[in-house]
């Protein structure tokens, strides 16, 4: 199994989990995909094996690009782990104060987002594709974790995944409208290439909303790959139209 990971505290698992073609159906991990279920089953045993839980401890979402976010306690272990349709409905950001539960989001080309609280323990994951973003999940997240959980945006620890990279994300004016009218200057993440194109930085944005909402620059650490590269390691729906998907994962294990 291949992956990358981030490693924020001893007793914190997290990372993304790759392409592999050495796996079955490419190592996807996401019910969503039209492969096959068994072998995706199996591949998610894989990776509960390797991180030493069970397949049955882990929370996923039915995500829809929403800027809905759920908690998740121990009563919804296993939701989403066995089947997409008794998923967390439609929702893209999950967090958690729970140990021994793991969350996550499924992605290809777009931005997933780790979150870790040191002084709180809360964990969360968020799924931000363009429109993810241009709601402002991450934003809203960080938001609820300060308003309702008491969280000190400046004592976060952030992950931004591997995602579609600025030089290869070529949207229309439709997309470019959107990002503009965001709740903050975003001129620097759009790059004209005509009059009806430009390139959108979509790491930027989840960065620069971590930083807005006060999460510390030296905190947060962004993956450099574009998943949109010809590359055997990464899944991009934009490249290949079918495709797998990658699961950005956290786990706090009980100390």
């Amino acid at each position: 199994m291949k992956q990358i990971l981030w490693k924020p505290a001893m007793h914190i698992l997290a990372g993304t989990t790759l392409r592999d073609p050495a796996q079955k159906e490419c190592f996807d991990l996401a019910l969503h995909t039209n492969h096959n279920a068994d072998s995706i089953l199996e591949n998610r045993t894989v990776l509960a094996n390797t991180l030493d839980t069970k397949a049955s401890d882990w929370v996923f979402a039915k995500q829809t690009h929403s800027d809905h976010i759920y908690k998740v306690e121990s009563k919804d272990k296993g939701k989403g782990a066995f089947a997409f349709n008794d998923g967390i409905d439609d929702c893209d950001a999950l967090y958690t104060r729970e140990s021994d539960i793991g969350i996550g989001v499924f992605h290809a080309d777009c931005v997933a987002v780790l979150l870790y609280d040191p002084y709180t323990n809360i964990i969360a994951a968020i799924h931000s594709g363009w429109q993810g973003s241009v709601k402002e999940i991450t934003r809203k997240c960080v938001e609820r974790l300060s308003q309702q959980e008491g969280v000190d945006p400046s004592h976060l620890l952030a992950y931004i995944s591997c995602a579609i990279g600025f030089k290869s994300f070529e949207v229309g004016n439709e997309v470019v409208d959107q990002i503009a009218s965001m709740s903050f200057d975003t001129a620097r993440f759009i790059q004209r290439i005509s009059k009806e194109k430009a390139l959108i930085d979509n790491k930027g944005l989840n960065e620069q909303m971590l930083i807005n909402c006060g999460v510390r620059k030296e905190n947060i650490t962004v993956n450099p790959n574009d998943t949109f590269f010809d590359n055997d390691a990464f899944f991009s729906y934009r490249r290949d139209k079918q495709c797998g998907r990658h699961l950005s994962y956290i786990l706090r294990k009980s100390v």
